[in-house]
């Protein structure tokens, strides 16, 4: 009866042995892999205020205005106004590609 019992005892096992998980570790690597995900390379780009080119601009236009347009309070003011604004857009366009860059994450 011993026998009979270790007999059918032992295909159970072994079906439990081959439906358990096995952790064998080969190397790091090998067990790094399924944890890690893989690296991506993203885009990583900042607005420019573009700050730098609106105060030239507007001090620029100011004097340029004054001069062009006439003394008095309206020349400078104009001036100013459009100086800042050209400025601004000269200042993000030469700083667009200085912008962006890469990383792997």
């Amino acid at each position: 009866m011993r026998h009979f019992t270790l007999k059918s005892a032992l295909p159970t096992m072994a079906a439990l042995m081959l439906a358990m998980p096995v952790s064998v570790s080969f190397g790091a690597g090998v067990a790094n892999a399924e944890r890690v995900p893989a690296k991506r390379v993203v885009k990583i780009c900042r607005k420019s205020s573009g700050t730098t080119g609106l105060v030239a601009g507007g001090v620029a236009g100011a004097v340029v205005g004054g001069k062009v347009i006439g003394g008095g309070v309206a020349g400078p003011l104009v001036g100013a106004a459009a100086g800042a604004l050209g400025g601004r857009a000269i200042d993000r366009s030469m700083t667009a590609k200085k912008r962006c860059h890469y990383e792997r994450r």
